[in-house]
């Protein structure tokens, strides 16, 4: 039997603590409400993860927060959502949740302010048995009488095309396989990747490229190598002037691909990676293996999830919206399939601007 763990977003948790508080003192609207210090103190958190469960109750419309006025009860919590929403379930492999930062706290926040008082969970899908744990969840939600929204994340075909026909509300954090158009799907302007990465390097002199990809490629890292292959094509450049390879998430695998690419007779010197796990492997290699010429190999990246504070380290295609505004974006497809007796394909393209390490970036 597919098994799988589910839970709730520690920020989300934290506010429903803040909720029990409110509730436990009776506050009312109007009343004054715990400052950033004082709500750390209560939750046992940080000053900067406190403000942010602060701004989620913010964004749900539960308080206003003035500066230098501090927090007042806006509204006590409805029992019945808003949106017609029970609750949202984001369906992702746990890796992703590390990896690319599937339901974290930004994009919880922007689905809050659209969608305030549904329950969002994050359900890690089995490695084995996907799709018939999906069948399960539309099950349990159908047969419940209530009405749950689904944002899958890196979901098999099969496990799309069964949200498809269930005809529950559903976005697609990402690409859509061909066959599953009816899907709603908030994503990255795949296309832009390819073209932003492959001009970039261009641009510093290289005739020869390579890519690294992942071992099983989804809808999206499709339309990238075809827009590489487009933009070289364009230039004019020898038909070898790029070198493709599906690898695993495995760093020796990564490292022994790139040893024997520079072994080879007029090896690439510039590379694009799908993961940033791939563009260490990749530079750990060149800088033992160049030494002096590693300053001529250039490194991008298609995909790079930073955490606050982080700063990249390759170039890559920086999407335009912020976390919170990709969660507001998932949040009003949702709202609007609850409301639309036969949703048309509903799509939103995330624009990309390219960011260089060490140059003047905005």
């Amino acid at each position: 039997m597919a098994t799988a763990t589910t839970k709730t977003p520690r920020i989300a948790e934290l506010a429903e603590q803040l909720l029990a508080d409110i509730e436990a003192r009776k506050l009312v609207p109007g009343d004054r409400y715990l400052t950033t210090a004082q709500t750390s103190k209560l939750l046992g958190v940080g000053n900067a993860v406190a403000n942010r469960a602060l701004q989620l109750l913010e964004r749900r419309r539960i308080i206003t927060r003035q500066q230098r006025r501090g927090a007042y009860i806006a509204r006590l919590p409805s029992k019945e959502s808003e949106a017609g929403l029970a609750r949202v379930h984001f369906l992702v492999h746990q890796k992703f949740l590390r990896t690319e930062g599937v339901g974290n706290d930004g994009v919880l926040i922007g689905m809050q302010e659209e969608l305030p008082g549904v329950h969002v969970q994050i359900s890690f899908l089995p490695p084995a048995e996907e799709t018939p744990f999906v069948q399960r969840l539309i099950h349990d939600s159908l047969k419940s009488g209530r009405v749950d929204g689904f944002v899958l994340v890196r979901t098999s075909c099969e496990a799309q095309r069964a949200i498809a026909q269930s005809g529950l509300p559903a976005v697609v954090n990402g690409d859509v396989y061909p066959g599953n158009a009816a899907l709603a799907r908030v994503g990255r302007d795949m296309n832009a990747i390819g073209e932003l990465l492959t001009d970039y390097l261009l641009e510093k002199g290289h005739k020869k490229l390579a890519c690294f990809n992942r071992q099983q490629a989804l809808p999206g890292d499709q339309t990238t190598i075809a827009a590489i292959s487009r933009r070289l094509a364009k230039s004019k450049l020898l038909a070898d002037a790029i070198t493709l390879r599906f690898l695993p998430a495995d760093d020796d695998v990564c490292v022994a691909e790139m040893v024997q690419l520079l072994g080879q007779p007029n090896p690439p010197t510039g590379l694009i990676c799908r993961t940033v796990r791939m563009a260490e492997a990749a530079r750990h290699v060149i800088e033992d293996e160049l030494k002096p010429l590693g300053d001529q190999f250039d490194i991008a990246v298609c995909d790079y999830y930073l955490r606050r504070n982080d700063r990249a380290e390759f170039a890559y295609p920086r999407p335009v919206f912020s976390a919170e505004e990709e969660g507001r974006h998932i949040a009003r497809l949702l709202s609007l399939q609850t409301k639309m007796s036969r949703p048309k394909p509903l799509e939103v393209i995330i624009p990309l601007e390219l960011w260089i390490p060490d140059e003047v970036n905005p």
